[in-house]
């Protein structure tokens, strides 16, 4: 990728030297630059490509910096440390606004663009290894002090991730990405307060880092500013315009005009007035679609919501209470109040969904956070309804991850805590006496595996309650298809706490009839044997085993609903007919991408170190192995960490943020107390699993408690690992130059070869193993580092850690 004699100039010479104070906190700018440039690709990725393409901001992230650390090893001059440091920090700040700049006019689309796709891929990685050349001279050049600066590097990734949600609550995120580069020129003007003087070269990178400062400053005081806007969007250009767009750490917002023809996934066929309904058009990373309808008070000309499929329970529960989860555009709270429900709490997680509702565009939806018989809530709705002490005649949530998301595997390979038995049973206990669970889904006719699976919680959740036939309290009716395709519409579940009584049955029946819906499963009828078997005890279980997908209920270990197939399933002709093509469009990629970085981490970071004469005769087997160990064994439990936390924290920011955060700063603090703790390192494995056995334990006690103690905690809970997983790396390096000649940026290089790995096989371990399997994976590899550390020992090494 690039020449020896351009950056000949990068690298440095075998001559040692001590870190000035301001290199510390250069290092921590640069790092903190570089997260926040990792975790705003992601989001912008989620709005230009879809959802799983947004994952590869990380891998990239991961391969640039360990691609970096082997040019610096590679290219070798007489450069001291922090001119290397200023020069390859400024090419990071200047390469991430203009190669960000630059693929924003690729039109990038992984189905039928693929050179264009690798091409936007390629010039995104670029800035990452200018980063991966700064911080891997930080910690290969300067001996004595590894464990201070592998603790600033990992201080600054800590802060990154703190200020990354802010700062894309506030900013336009492809501007933050902008300001952002101005940080990695700040961090690159206090790398060069540490030089000496070396003529007007170093004046010229200083004011540049200065005028990056001023950007930053700028940028901050303006925060609507806009200096640059994205291309293209999922399906085509983006052609800007519309009434509102927002963005934050969830989402995109974007509010525009609409038809004024009634809006429904669930619609009746036997809807045909002519009456025409005022809409917006409200559309979510540009892949996700609802409308805000018009209100005024009047619930006459809302006649339209009574013929959706997804109002089923509000005819045979009424004038009770409803918690509706994902309030979205509005149309379930309105819904409600068409059926004239005593009380309705919509409970969004998205904020600035919200504010649309609430603030933005509230005349035109009716003001709805002022009226007596609705409350808007900011939360998360497992968490809220767990913490609620009220019981709901209805919990509903209407398609709350979207057809857009999982046709293209968006979800497949993303956990949820609302589609797993231990949120249902949480559910159910927060119903009345006659309360009724419902959600909708996508029913696919050729194979409806994911309303199955919808049932197959349904069952699991009421044998816990202790329930002996499931299958009278569940009613499933579906829209009848009229797509051209025959494939696909939508199916409603409702889940009784009591048995559905016959004349409620008879109920649904007329309902459906006068609708043109679809019963597909009654206590009376089931319109395929699966649905019957599923809805038993017994047939359950032997369904479980017989049929062509998983079906059976997500557990918060296995969170993953929208995944149904087991690793044999890819072994089998039937696996690939029918509806599997959604979960098979999400892993074939993410079995493309784990080839990928596999393969570019082999050819790209082992083997050009290998062939160096001098790294082949100053390496050691067990030091090679350790680093690998330990590069995979943080990614790996770092990702189960999170995903065990996010349904525990309640909001999946608060669980990125908590956990990355603590993580980094524990490990920050364990590297630096490297020197006087590294021998307590033996005792990383007994506390992860200690995690992995006590943490479910305790947040199944605590899940309904405050906010705060929640995150108190899950602090609690990943300090004491995080703090000795800090000290794997400097202990290692510490080990590692205790012989001659021994390849220091070899082994970061390793390091990060195999965190680029673990970063795709942690979600391959998850989705088809469980979470708890990822975390015992990362256990092991620790395990198998400490033992090479030991085995890595020579008479020389008598004392270790002190």
């Amino acid at each position: 990728m690039f020449s020896k004699s351009a950056l000949g100039w990068c690298s440095f010479s075998a001559v040692t030297t001590e870190p000035g104070r301001y290199t510390y906190i250069g290092l921590f700018l640069t790092t903190l630059s570089l997260l926040q440039l990792e975790l705003f690709l992601t989001r912008i990725f989620s709005v230009t490509m879809w959802y799983h393409f947004a994952f590869m901001a990380i891998s990239l992230a991961m391969f640039g910096l360990a691609a970096g650390a082997v040019l610096v090893e590679i290219i070798k001059t007489k450069a001291k440390p922090n001119t290397t440091l200023t020069r390859t920090a400024l090419l990071f700040a200047f390469s991430s606004a203009v190669c960000f700049v630059a693929q924003l006019y690729i039109e990038v689309n992984p189905d039928r663009e693929i050179l264009n796709t690798a091409l936007a891929f390629v010039i995104i990685a670029v800035p990452f290894v200018f980063a991966g050349m700064t911080v891997c001279v930080a910690l290969t050049r300067f001996p004595r002090h590894t464990g201070s600066l592998y603790a600033a590097d990992l201080a600054g990734s800590a802060a990154g991730c703190v200020l990354t949600i802010p700062i894309l609550d506030h900013i336009h995120a492809p501007t933050a990405v902008l300001l952002n580069a101005g940080i990695a020129a700040l961090g690159a003007l206090f790398f060069a307060c540490d030089e000496r003087p070396q003529g007007l070269s170093r004046t010229r990178i200083a004011v540049s880092a200065a005028l990056c400062g001023v950007l930053i400053s700028v940028g901050l005081v303006n925060l609507s500013a806009r200096l640059v806007d994205i291309r293209w969007i999922k399906g085509g250009r983006n052609y800007g315009g519309g009434l509102y767009e927002k963005w934050n750490a969830l989402s995109r917002i974007h509010v525009r005009q609409n038809d004024s023809r009634p809006f429904g996934w669930g619609l009746s066929p036997r809807y045909t007035s002519d009456q025409k309904v005022e809409q917006l058009y409200l559309n979510i990373d540009s892949g996700a679609a609802t409308v805000i309808t018009k209100f005024d008070g009047s619930v006459e000309p809302l006649q339209h919501l009574k013929y959706d499929v997804t109002a089923l329970a509000h005819y045979l529960r009424q004038d009770t209470s409803v918690l509706v989860i994902g309030v979205g555009g509005g149309r379930d709270i309105l819904t409600s109040l068409v059926f004239g429900q005593r009380h309705v709490t919509g409970v969004e997680i998205n904020p600035d969904i919200i504010d649309v509702l609430g603030s933005r565009f509230a005349e035109f939806a009716g003001n709805l956070q002022t009226r007596p018989a609705v409350t808007l809530v900011h939360d998360e709705a497992r968490s809220y309804i767990a913490r609620s002490k009220e019981q709901f005649g209805i919990i509903q949530a209407s398609l709350i991850d979207t057809w857009a998301a999982t046709s293209a595997g968006a979800y497949v390979l993303t956990e949820n805590g609302l589609y797993t038995k231990e949120a249902w049973v949480t559910f159910l206990n927060h119903l009345t006496a006659d309360g009724i669970l419902t959600m909708s889904r996508w029913y696919y006719e050729a194979q409806p595996a994911e309303t199955l699976r919808l049932a197959g919680l349904a069952t699991a959740a009421l044998t816990d309650a202790g329930i002996e036939d499931p299958r009278q309290h569940v009613i499933i009716v579906r829209k009848q298809d009229s797509s051209e395709s025959g494939q696909y519409s939508v199916a409603t579940i409702l889940v009784s706490k009591r048995p559905f009584t016959s004349e409620e049955i008879d109920r649904v029946d007329q309902v459906a009839r006068s609708m043109e819906f679809v019963p597909v499963l009654t206590p009376k009828f089931a319109e395929l044997r699966d649905f019957e078997a599923v809805a038993s005890r017994s047939g359950y279980a032997n369904l479980i085993r017989t049929y062509p997908l998983n079906i059976a209920a997500p557990t918060d270990d296995t969170p993953f609903f929208f995944h149904m197939l087991r690793a044999t399933d890819l072994l089998k002709p039937s696996t690939y007919q029918g509806m599997n093509e959604i979960n098979l469009k999400a892993v074939k990629v993410l079995g493309t991408l784990l080839a990928i970085v596999t393969g570019l981490s082999l050819t790209a970071i082992v083997l050009p170190m290998l062939v160096r004469p001098h790294v082949r005769n100053g390496q050691t087997g067990p030091m090679v192995t350790y680093f690998a160990a330990i590069g995979l064994a943080f990614m790996m439990v770092e990702i189960g960490q999170l995903e065990r936390l996010i349904v525990f924290l309640g909001h999946p920011i608060y669980g990125l943020t908590v956990v990355l955060f603590v993580l980094l700063l524990a490990s920050s603090l364990g590297s630096l107390m490297s020197d006087r703790f590294g021998k307590y390192i033996w005792l990383l494995p007994l506390f992860l699993v200690t995690f992995v056995v006590g943490s479910p334990v305790i947040t199944n006690r605590l899940i309904a408690e405050a906010t705060w103690l929640r995150i108190l905690v899950s602090a609690v809970l990943l300090f004491p690992s995080g703090f000795l997983m800090g000290m794997a790396f400097p202990v290692g390096m510490k080990h590692a130059r205790r012989r001659e000649g021994a390849p220091a940026a070899w082994y970061w290089g390793i390091n990060g070869a195999f965190s680029v790995i673990s970063s795709v096989l942690a979600v391959v371990v998850a989705v088809f193993w469980g979470i708890t399997a990822t975390l015992l994976v990362g256990v092991a590899a620790y395990v198998i580092a400490l033992l090479c550390l030991r085995s890595g020992r020579n008479p020389d090494l008598a004392s270790t850690h002190g």
